[in-house]
């Protein structure tokens, strides 16, 4: 069961915070564009990985169907059983289907694929946008603050927003 080091990845990435599992969690991720690889039991219910799938195609990433059922799929995420899954990280899915593109060579095409583009987003980390100086609005000057009477203490801001101001 847990020798299964595509299960195992998954496992990571559930600990991680980087697995979002069940149709709802699935499709959130999807919808959010934060899914990375989008993943159904090979024994998924027909309806269920039809939606996994349009989500999935909507999010514009892979959609694979594991060779492990629902129960061994839930048991190495920590839950009773799953369905279906999405990672979140680039990383961790491009682990895992590569571990799954070694077992079968039938996903050998979305390894390269998740590969690439892991690549280009580990190359673009900690790389910081151009700004075009153009377009950027200049920053406004501070308001003139009125001059204060001689001897008279700053007035304190007032930490409740719905106190009433006496004047």
């Amino acid at each position: 069961m847990m020798n299964d080091p595509v299960l195992r990845m998954l496992g990571l990435a559930r600990r991680a915070g980087k697995l979002a599992f069940g149709d709802e969690l699935v499709r959130e991720a999807c919808m959010e564009k934060k899914a990375r690889c989008v993943m159904a039991a090979s024994d998924a219910g027909e309806s269920t990985a039809k939606k996994a799938a349009f989500y999935a195609e909507r999010a514009n990433v892979p959609f694979l169907v594991l060779p492990a059922d629902k129960q061994t799929l839930g048991a190495a995420i920590g839950k009773g059983g799953c369905a279906v899954c999405a990672v979140t990280d680039i990383g961790l899915a491009s682990a895992a289907v590569q571990r799954l593109a070694a077992q079968d060579s039938g996903y050998a095409d979305v390894s390269t694929q998740l590969a690439e583009k892991n690549v280009r987003i580990q190359s673009r980390r900690g790389k910081k946008k151009p700004r075009d100086r153009a377009s950027q609005p200049q920053a406004a000057e501070p308001a003139a603050q009125p001059p204060r009477r001689a001897g008279s203490a700053p007035r304190k801001a007032n930490k409740n927003p719905r106190a009433k101001r006496v004047f």
